[in-house]
């Protein structure tokens, strides 16, 4: 019997995989910058389209639901369990989602809602507040998180009509767990300092990442040094984000939320 490619949020999976480029990237970085981009892109869209009318989410401004990827919009991590970051915009979905599928296989890692920040007024316009909300992958039942080594598209998604799934505002990127052969490629003194980062103090470790190329471990030390002390961090936060084109939300609040697991 023939398989059927796997529908991933209304894509074909397997379109999806032949859609794969490989952006080409200078070695080194803009001055000033602290992240070195991977030489590797991935498919996806990090930011969300225009809503089809602000009912669900605020159209005011052209922030709207926001991946936390680099231009590339691949994010790598030494961590099997690593951390997400999104924006939402203020919103009155009716929740908010998170799901990641592994590239290859697709095969189905984690499906989970999201608790969305609420509106501090309650007669405001949206009942949840502009934030950017920071996803630790959690560790449930026999899961081993992410393997070395393969790469996994995730997903964020505003679920404006649960009766109509088409409505979903989404946002897609990919994350890779880097392996032995991606720290072969980096310079001696680069893998000397990522091989130590665990022993270093917590402020040096976003830069150490960054010149690895590894995006989500360099954002999620970034927030917290920032979240811990705001007035010495937040420019860091601001400039990291600016770098890769996300400026525009840099001065949402961060709020660490819980991913709940969405049973079958």
């Amino acid at each position: 019997m023939k398989k059927r490619p796997l529908n991933f949020l209304g894509f074909s999976l397997s379109a999806l995989l032949l859609s794969t480029f490989v952006m080409m990237v200078a070695d080194i970085a803009v001055a000033g910058s602290k992240f070195r981009p991977p030489r590797s892109g991935a498919p996806g869209n990090r930011e969300a389209g225009a809503a089809r009318s602000d009912t669900c989410a605020s159209t005011a401004n052209s922030s709207g639901l926001t991946a936390l990827l680099p231009t590339s919009n691949l994010g790598l991590t030494t961590k099997a369990f690593p951390t997400f970051f999104a924006y939402l915009p203020p919103n009155n979905a009716q929740r908010a989602e998170f799901r990641l599928v592994e590239e290859e296989s697709g095969k189905e890692v984690f499906t989970g809602q999201v608790q969305m920040p609420k509106a501090n007024a309650a007669n405001a316009a949206y009942r949840h507040k502009a934030s950017v909300v920071k996803m630790s992958l959690p560790k449930t039942g026999s899961s081993e998180g992410l393997k070395a080594g393969k790469s996994y598209l995730w997903a964020m998604m505003l679920v404006c009509n649960a009766q109509n799934r088409a409505e979903d505002i989404v946002v897609t990127g990919v994350v890779q767990r880097v392996d032995d052969n991606y720290v072969k490629t980096l310079d001696a003194e680069t893998k000397q300092k990522l091989a130590s980062v665990n022993t270093v103090p917590p402020q040096e470790k976003p830069s150490i990442y960054g010149s690895a190329g590894i995006w989500n471990d360099m954002l999620a030390d970034t927030a917290a040094l920032m979240q811990k002390n705001p007035a010495t961090y937040s420019e860091e936060w601001k400039d990291l984000l600016g770098e890769q084109g996300l400026g525009a939300i840099a001065t949402a609040p961060v709020v660490e939320v819980k991913l709940e697991p969405i049973r079958p």
